[in-house]
């Protein structure tokens, strides 16, 4: 693993017994939600079970997928999904059994370390939860791919390439989460924001992998987080969650455990919800969509007065002028639709005008007197009224799963009839004469004022100056943002096992995935132009060799993050010019 991410580890050689293990996991607790166990006892019989598990075939596809979201289930061509849940509490019944004996033997051995585990990990946050061998719930999920690897050599060197499968997110409900092998998974570094989409790669298969879920940082109290990590299905990943019984009730209102997992369940398998319990996943989806209108409008009340600043003019600006830099703030393309989304849930937050070439323009209302008294924020105003409309929506019988577009007319219609009542679209133009007529003005032609040669060649100086201000400002700014970048590209190479070759296909590709969500990503040339820079100014330990046909294959080792930092920012502080 990396030395710049690397997951904790605990060694159980190193443990006597559990007064000495307590400590570690609760230091561990602090800041991470994702930890190795080294030398576990029992880890040779689980891979020899896994390995097993593997070769005995397919799940039984024909036994189906139940409203319980257990059974086996087909998400791709050769990828299939099978699931088990195990509950202490007889109210709620899973009567679907495994009835794969390998699959019995994993379980019955993973649920005796994960319930130890998750009893120290609930004593590390303080909770009394009682989660023992006779009170529990289980969920039992593995993957199968019926593919097969693919891996190329050539001359000897083994080269990474960039796996084109996709991986699944998943945030775990429960206490604990634990994996019989720590391969094919990714988790995002606690020294990341849960925005950034910055993911490292965990291949340890000598060690058992854990996860803690959203129900032990909800006992926590605040002391600790966590956070969703992204498994492959082509790994054939297994994992197990243990949880206390699912009647338990977790929170004031009276929200029971069996809630939650029902609304985990439909998030990760829209699929299967849409069959069984189509109102819940109208509703959930319904709810994920107004959350992006309510950081929509976020962002668009920090671009429209930055617009308003920037320009000297005091006209509206244009929605299609905007799109751009708020598709880059909330870090998902915005459309026109989207933005039209958002208004219906507050028609008076803006005011839209359809300009002389029918493009819709939009600015801030202004505040009255009375407003001003009132002193609410615009964002708590949106939110109440967002949360308003779906309060009146959830009474419906058919839940729909987005917010209907505002609608507008952006010209009159043919016979001169009004626009659409329901617009609050405004036109700048007249509207009471209905015949094709020329204004007065445009026949009235203002005085120019004298002006001699000196001062005409004064104020083209003038414009040449700014406009050399503007490309310089505007060039700093660039430079900044590849500063940003090499810094970002250089902790992406050190997530990585050093010592081996890398092509710059793998490399870019893996950059330009890693960099997609953040605030501003990058393609796949630059990822090449900030690499050919990292690899000039680290010469000494990162290398580059040119294989035939032109493609260039990287190697680096001996890297000292703090050290290769700070020479990084002094080049950057020195020479703006090293990109």
């Amino acid at each position: 693993m990396s030395r710049s991410y690397a997951v904790p580890v605990v060694d159980l050689d190193r443990i006597c017994d559990e007064t000495e293990l307590l400590p570690v996991v609760k230091r561990i607790l602090r800041d991470n939600d994702t930890f190795l166990l080294k030398n576990y006892a029992n880890k040779k019989v689980l891979d020899d079970l896994v390995g097993e598990l593997k070769g005995s075939g397919l799940p039984d596809v024909e036994e189906g997928f139940d409203a319980n979201f257990t059974g086996v289930l087909q998400l791709e061509d050769d990828i299939l999904m099978e699931q088990y849940i195990f509950d202490t509490d007889e109210t709620l019944r899973f009567d679907r059994e495994c009835r794969n004996g390998i699959l019995r033997k994993i379980y019955a051995r993973l649920f005796k370390v994960a319930v130890f585990f998750a009893q120290i990990c609930l004593k590390s946050v303080g909770s009394e939860v009682n989660l023992t061998e006779r009170s529990y719930s289980a969920v039992l999920n593995r993957y199968f791919h019926g593919g097969s690897e693919t891996s190329m050599s050539i001359e000897g060197e083994t080269f990474q390439y960039a796996s084109f499968g996709d991986y699944r997110e998943l945030l775990p409900t429960g206490v604990l989460t634990v994996f019989p092998m720590a391969r094919g998974i990714k988790y995002k570094p606690p020294t990341t924001s849960s925005d950034d989409n910055v993911w490292v790669p965990i291949d340890e298969p000598d060690c058992l992998l854990f996860h803690t879920g959203t129900l032990l940082a909800h006992y926590s109290g605040g002391s600790h987080s966590t956070s969703t990590i992204k498994i492959s299905p082509e790994n054939n990943v297994l994992h197990l969650t243990l949880a206390p019984p699912l009647e338990t009730v977790v929170n004031s209102s009276g929200e029971r455990l069996a809630d939650r997992l029902l609304r985990q369940q439909i998030v990760e398998l829209p699929e299967v919800a849409k069959r069984y319990y189509p109102r819940e996943a109208a509703l959930i989806q319904l709810e994920n969509s107004i959350a992006f209108y309510k950081e929509l409008f976020s962002a668009c009340e920090t671009i429209l007065p930055l617009y308003a600043m920037s320009r000297s003019t005091q006209s509206a600006p244009r929605l299609s002028s905007l799109l751009p830099q708020i598709s880059n703030m909330v870090r998902r393309k915005v459309s026109q639709q989207d933005f039209l989304k958002m208004i219906s849930l507050w028609p008076d937050c803006y005011l839209l005008e359809a300009d002389s070439k029918g493009e819709l323009t939009v600015k801030q209302p202004k505040l009255d007197q009375q407003r001003l008294l009132i002193n609410k924020s615009r964002r708590l105003e949106f939110v109440q009224s967002a949360d308003s409309w779906l309060a009146s929506i959830k009474s419906l019988e058919d839940i729909p799963t987005d917010v209907p577009a505002w609608k507008f007319s952006k010209r009159r219609g043919s016979g001169g009839s009004e626009p659409d009542q329901n617009s609050r679209v405004r036109r700048t133009s007249p509207r009471k004469r209905n015949y094709v007529f020329n204004p007065t003005e445009r026949f009235t032609y203002a005085e120019k004022e004298k002006d001699s040669q000196s001062n005409l060649l004064e104020r083209l100086r003038e414009r040449e100056r700014r406009s050399a201000a503007l490309l310089s400002q505007r060039q700093r700014k660039y430079d900044q943002f590849l500063a940003v970048k090499m810094k970002q590209v250089f902790e992406i190479l050190y997530s990585l096992p050093q010592g081996k070759p890398y092509t710059v296909t793998h490399l870019g590709t893996l950059i330009v995935d890693s960099l997609q969500d953040s605030n501003n990503p990058i393609g796949f040339e630059e990822a090449e132009i900030i690499l050919s820079k990292l690899q000039e100014l680290l010469n000494k330990e990162v290398t580059v060799q040119t294989a035939d046909g032109g493609l260039k294959v990287y190697r680096w080792k001996n890297l000292n993050r703090d050290v290769l930092l700070e020479r990084i920012d002094r080049k950057l502080s020195s020479s703006q010019q090293l990109i």
